[in-house]
């Protein structure tokens, strides 16, 4: 199964990446609500880095992981 973000503007599904597709296939459609009042992704982007919720991140303490802790190295 293949999940793909698309924007329907009432006449038109415009998928949001590419989909490499070599026969028919069928699909379900799923229409998301969204409210007038929730703030655009970008915004809530910027709410979240400057908010504080993520702070801890930059204490040297939380960086627990290291690369030998990985299962696959990507290069």
């Amino acid at each position: 199964m293949l999940s793909v973000r698309a924007i329907y503007d009432g006449q038109e599904l415009k998928l949001m990446e590419k989909v490499s597709i070599r026969r028919p296939r069928q699909v379900i459609i799923t229409f998301l609500d969204t409210l007038e009042s929730d703030p655009p992704a970008d915004e809530m982007h910027k709410m979240l880095q400057e908010g504080g919720a993520l702070d801890f991140l930059d204490d040297e303490r939380e960086d627990i992981y290291s690369d030998d802790d990985l299962k696959v190295k990507f290069i």
